[in-house]
């Protein structure tokens, strides 16, 4: 079969001129017909070379290259995790967990060129200090180069802070750290790299579907964005790439009823692994605060408000008192937000802070500000409930304790 150069098979869609007999018509096609031919055969060689694979400068690897180029640059980044985790149904059997991690830009939060991040819940069965097997890529898809590595730090995932920092015992052994970015768009292409269900190294690729989703089904998220990239189990801790190669969020979960994907995966905004950083730079550890109180969005004033004050708690000890309205905490000026976004606002603040840590606040009262300083506590039973942030149009207020 002959195949016709794109531009000529475009001119047969455009009507021929009329002509004054059948037979006038019908010798005009024919040597149409024959022009076409011959001049198919002219372009032939050209059209093969246009659309056959020919080596790097084949036009359709060509088109392809900046996604391939992106693969290369970021692929050595990203780590493989095995980590040996107990059973609760056989101690004398422990189990296996896979994840992923990738090595961060650390230098600008920590002094350090990198530090690997990871989720929460892929560690946080083991103790700080633990040894887990860390697999570097060494451009074989399916054989990493496995090495040792320690859990250095972890946050709480289910007060929606699944957040975890490792580290390899070589450090010699480090790869390029990838930076952070936080700047995303609806509809913005999006990869991610991971190991589901084992496959080490798995490339997916789709768009940046929602931002922001802070309730999904039954799990409390403080803020997540969703994406249609496809993950799995494995993928956890796992970056979500831009097109320029910067991590914009962690792979953490996915909306499923069957237990595998969907087309809905969640992720952590890599902003929230620079606060993280900042907090492990503090105080070397991950561990959530509280101040041991119910505050709400009031529903007369539309400002944060205090509830109560746990009796003997960390508020109650540093003065705040029941309708103290919430004006700053620390350089945060949470009087000036809209009520919803100040309580995420003071909700991420404190959850991003260790027990221990003095937090300024500012509350009015009776008309007038209050300088307090409460210096933060452990959360108490039950765990703390994170939750979307009320709307307006609630019929009552919400509370929430921390």
């Amino acid at each position: 079969m002959k195949f016709l150069p794109l531009a000529l098979a475009l001119t047969l869609a455009v009507p021929a001129a009329a002509a004054s007999t059948d037979s006038d018509f019908a010798s005009s096609m024919g040597s149409m017909s024959e022009s076409l031919i011959g001049r198919a055969k002219a372009y032939q060689g050209d059209y093969r070379r246009m659309t056959q694979e020919t080596g790097p400068n084949d036009p359709l690897l060509l088109a392809q290259k900046p996604l391939l180029d992106l693969v290369k640059k970021v692929e050595p980044s990203v780590v493989f995790l095995v980590m040996t985790v107990p059973n609760a149904k056989d101690p004398a059997k422990p189990g296996t967990a896979l994840c992923t991690g990738f090595f961060t830009d650390a230098s600008k939060e920590l002094g350090r060129p990198s530090i690997i991040t990871t989720n929460s819940h892929c560690v946080e069965e083991l103790p700080v200090g633990a040894e887990i097997q860390i697999g570097l890529y060494t451009g074989d898809d399916n054989r990493p180069k496995m090495t040792k590595g320690k859990v250095l730090a972890y946050g709480n995932s289910n007060a929606a802070k699944d957040i975890a920092f490792v580290e390899l015992l070589d450090p010699s052994l480090n790869r390029r750290p990838l930076p952070l970015w936080s700047k995303l768009d609806r509809g913005e292409t999006v990869i991610a790299i991971g190991n589901p269900l084992g496959m080490t190294f798995s490339i997916s690729k789709g768009i940046i579907s929602a931002l922001e989703r802070d309730h999904l089904d039954s799990q409390f998220v403080i803020e997540m964005n969703q994406s249609d990239v496809a993950v799995n189990p494995g993928n956890s801790g796992g970056p979500l790439f831009n097109m320029w190669g910067s991590v914009i969020g962690i792979n953490t979960m996915i909306a499923s009823q069957s237990g595998g994907f969907e087309g809905i995966s969640m992720s952590v905004p890599s902003s929230y692994i620079t606060l993280a950083m900042q907090q492990y730079k503090r105080t070397g550890d991950l561990k959530m605060g509280a101040m041991q109180v119910e505050v709400s969005p009031s529903t007369q004033t539309l400002k944060l408000t205090l509830g109560k004050a746990v009796a003997g708690g960390p508020a109650e000890a540093a003065g705040m008192q029941a309708g103290d309205e919430f004006v700053a905490v620390d350089a945060i000026a949470l009087g000036e937000m809209e009520p919803e976004a100040a309580m995420k606002a003071f909700l991420v603040y404190v959850k991003y802070h260790s027990p221990g840590e003095k937090i300024a606040v500012t509350v009015k009262r009776g008309g007038k500000n209050v300088a307090l300083s409460v210096t933060l506590g452990e959360p108490k039973p039950p765990r703390p409930e994170w939750a979307p942030i009320p709307k307006k149009d609630k019929s009552g207020p919400a509370s929430y304790s921390l």
